[in-house]
């Protein structure tokens, strides 16, 4: 029953109520212990009782205000103060505020405010443990989305779910034009056999997440590693059910149902990050290839050449380029027409190719000018190279219905630091230019300068 609109208002009325009750029945109560009834039932003696009753009764009120009362505002406290971590979890550091160090309230008692308190500090617990996962969710998201190269991504991606999952190594394989090679790799030796492992194989083909808790030697086999890992999770990264590549992780202790709980949260963001950065990949791909021969094109092919130039006069190391030029390439053109034009410049760079060695990089500088780019080659190692360029292009033969087609080249060569070369474009000038003059030589030459 309530009287007024606070528990300790009515609390006090009550024990009021009840001192008053005490002290009207005190006297008859003495009265049956043979005290007098003159004495017991004197007007005074009624009030001293009533008095006494009502003085009671504000001690006890005092006293339950002190020890339930301070408790229970105590509790009200750390209430508002969970209620203002929730009201600023838009915030950067509402989520991160509200710990069991700070807002847990002591249990000092075993009856029901002590189990209040305690069902308070689990919910504070609890609380904590979802505030504490959103954290590291947006963490984790703005990861994601900082990075668009596949290297970085795959390393940071990495390295943050061994942290988080407290896994002691792992790797990530990207699928490859139709192959899974090995994108990123910590703590985990032997990382081709990654690639042929059969549970690796297994996910890759059923798209689920395979959980191992207490691998066999044997299952361990392709995941060498400094360590025995005792638990394997195998996770597949899937963007509109197409595979994108996997994830391994591997620990020296079981795997939590919260790091479970994590991937399984974490996947839909981790696959469009992945796929962004693949097609991203792609797409720089595309931009500095060729389209007809797949090598690089002279946009792209000139910051390389950049590249190893700046490089060369770091290291002061030689750097060697060569120019050659189909000849007659036009009249092919007009004779047997385009198609056939095409098909003779990817065989001749498929020739080229094979002809440079490990390193050297072609460049398509014009629709019949390549560009070689050889570093650490002197003037002496790209003319041999440019030689036997033009010895295999002159011994090829392209057969086109019942005709043999041959065609030859005219080559130039310029080696950094034999000239005074200032910048690139001085140095392909010269190239250029010593192939020019081969072709005014004759043509199916090598000419250096």
């Amino acid at each position: 029953m309530r009287i007024t609109k606070k528990v300790f208002n009515d609390l006090a009325i009550f024990m009021l109520l009840l001192g008053v009750a005490v002290g009207v029945v005190f006297p008859f109560f003495v009265a049956l212990f043979n005290v007098p009834a003159s004495i017991a039932f004197q007007p005074l003696f009624f009030i001293a009782c009533i008095g006494a009753g009502m003085l009671l009764a504000a001690m006890n009120i005092g006293l339950a205000r002190k020890t339930v009362g301070t408790r229970i505002k105590h509790l009200s406290h750390k209430m508002k103060h969970v209620e203002e971590i929730l009201a600023a979890m838009g915030c950067e550091t509402g989520c991160t505020t509200c710990t069991p160090e700070t807002c847990h309230i002591p249990v000092d008692s075993e009856d029901e405010l002590g189990e209040s308190a305690e069902s308070f500090n689990r919910l504070i617990t609890t609380l904590s443990e979802v505030l504490g996962a959103r954290s590291n969710l947006q963490q984790f998201s703005e990861m994601l989305t900082s990075h668009l190269e596949l290297d970085a991504l795959a390393q940071n991606t990495l390295e943050s779910l061994i942290a988080n999952a407290k896994a002691s190594g792992g790797a990530i394989l990207i699928e490859n034009s139709g192959e899974f090679t090995t994108q990123a790799v910590l703590a985990l030796k032997n990382e081709k056999a990654l690639e042929t492992n059969a549970l690796v194989l297994h996910v890759m083909q059923t798209q689920e997440r395979y959980l191992v808790a207490f691998p066999q030697d044997v299952i361990m086999d392709g995941l060498i590693a400094d360590y025995r890992p005792q638990a394997l999770i195998i996770e597949p990264v899937i963007y509109k059910q197409v595979l994108l590549g996997v994830i391994i992780l591997a620990s020296i202790a079981p795997f939590s149902s919260k790091t479970l709980d994590m991937l399984t949260t974490c996947a839909p963001i981790l696959s469009m990050a992945f796929y962004n950065a693949i097609t991203h990949q792609q797409m720089q791909r595309l931009a500095a290839l060729d389209s007809l021969t797949g090598i690089y094109n002279r946009r792209f092919g000139y910051n390389r050449i950049q590249e190893e130039f700046s490089r060369s006069i770091r290291s002061a190391a030689s750097l060697s380029l060569i120019m050659l030029d189909i000849d007659h390439f036009k009249v092919v053109n007009d004779t047997y027409g385009h198609i056939v034009g095409d098909k003779i410049i990817v065989s001749i760079t498929k020739t080229i190719l094979g002809a440079i060695r490990e390193g050297d990089l072609l460049i398509r500088y014009g629709g019949e000018e390549f560009l070689c780019v050889l570093p650490g080659a002197n003037q002496h190692d790209a003319n041999l190279i440019a030689e036997r360029i033009r010895i295999m292009i002159g011994d090829s033969v392209l057969k086109h219905n019942d005709q043999e087609i041959k065609v030859t080249v005219s080559l130039g060569t310029a080696t950094y630091p034999n000239k005074d070369i200032s910048d690139i474009q001085q140095f392909i000038n010269l190239a250029d230019d010593a192939m020019y003059n081969a072709k005014k030589m004759g043509r199916n030459r090598v000419v250096s300068v």
